[in-house]
C-alpha cells in the first residue's frame, strides 16, 4: 500500500479557494508547490494551521482544519515534501 503523501493529490486539495486567495493577498500560495515545500513556508504554514488561526473564517462556515487534515500536513512534512 502507498502511504506517500503527495502535495498535488493530499495537500492541495484541502485548501479551499477562498483560503488560496485570501492567503495570496498576504503573499502566501498555498496552491503553489515550490512555495509550499520550502522549509521555513511549510512550517510558518503548520503553526497556523495547528494554532486553528488558519484557513480563515470565512471558508464557508467549515472554519479550521480538523486534526487529521494537521496530520495529513505534517506527514507531508515528514515525508520530504512529495510533489
Amino acid at each position: 500500500m502507498d502511504n506517500v503523501v503527495s502535495f498535488s493529490k493530499d495537500i492541495r486539495p484541502l485548501f479551499t479557494e477562498v483560503d488560496i486567495a485570501h492567503m495570496r493577498r498576504l503573499n502566501v500560495y498555498l496552491d503553489d508547490y515550490e512555495y509550499m515545500s520550502d522549509r521555513d513556508h511549510s512550517a510558518a504554514v503548520e503553526r497556523q494551521l495547528s494554532s486553528k488561526r488558519m484557513p480563515p473564517s470565512t471558508r464557508g462556515g467549515a472554519g479550521p482544519w480538523p486534526d487529521e487534515h494537521i496530520a495529513l500536513f505534517r506527514a507531508w512534512i515528514d515525508g520530504d515534501y512529495q510533489p
